[in-house]
């Protein structure tokens, strides 16, 4: 075996060993939709309600211009959110309990209220 053959050799096994002995390591992002309290420390005058487990916010400007109509109403404002309490199933922290809620034709992720005659449009926050 020649020297050269030796050297080129030795190269092919260092970096079969090199490669062998490397972990690979994978990271996986996974984007969880945020928590009320979450949402209240970033600003603590959103306006939240929970409907099937799923949180939804109002007074965002482009789903406030949304052309949607009511449907179905899917029931009501159950209890109010209070400081320190977790937030559950039909529970708002603006919207007086009682409040009919719908939904929409157009989009599965907006709902309405009607509060004394007005409509709020409440969009769902699925992603952090």
């Amino acid at each position: 075996m020649s020297y050269r053959t030796l050297i080129v050799l030795l190269v092919v096994v260092s970096i079969f060993v090199t490669a062998c002995g490397t972990k690979v390591k994978e990271t996986q992002n996974v984007s969880a939709p945020p928590t009320a309290a979450e949402v209240l420390k970033e600003d603590n005058n959103a306006d939240l309600l929970m409907v099937h487990d799923t949180l939804y916010q109002t007074n965002i400007d482009w789903v406030n211009q949304l052309e949607v109509t009511k449907d179905k109403e899917i029931g009501k404002v159950e209890s109010k959110y209070g400081s320190g309490q977790t937030f559950k199933n039909k529970m708002a922290n603006n919207i007086p309990v009682g409040t009919k809620i719908y939904s929409t034709k157009e989009r599965n992720d907006v709902l309405i209220v009607e509060i004394n005659g007005i409509e709020k449009k409440y969009y769902a926050l699925t992603e952090g």
